[in-house]
């Protein structure tokens, strides 16, 4: 069997990954906060409108592995996220988590939101 996690998503993460810290508000709230990596997109998100005007919106989202969150607690709508590493534009940046996506491969896609749900 191939191990999509090892040989894709961990070499994926080397090169592309931040560090974030994880708060489990949601899923564990007596659990610590995690430190773990992510690869970090925020992309302009447009929609036409009926009216022939655009709703502009920003869609950020984070790409885990999940054999790197310790205890097997995996992070879900409602957990806080913070961005730790110093080297990237979003550092101090907090997120919760809007949606959670598993991909079927080890990992997972968190939507972020800037405002609590």
């Amino acid at each position: 069997m191939i191990d999509f996690d090892a040989i894709v998503l961990n070499p994926l993460e080397d090169i592309f990954s931040i560090v974030c810290k994880f708060t489990f508000m949601a899923t564990k709230p007596e659990a610590a906060p995690a430190v773990v990596r992510g690869i970090y997109s925020s992309d302009a998100y447009d929609v036409p409108m009926q009216d022939d005007t655009i709703f502009s919106d920003q869609q950020t989202s984070l790409g885990i592995r999940l054999r790197d969150f310790p205890g097997g607690i995996v992070p879900d709508r409602g957990d806080l996220v913070e961005i730790v590493d110093s080297r990237h534009p979003a550092f101090g940046q907090r997120y919760w988590i809007g949606d959670s996506d598993l991909d079927g491969q080890g990992g997972a896609k968190l939507l972020l939101r800037t405002q609590y749900p």
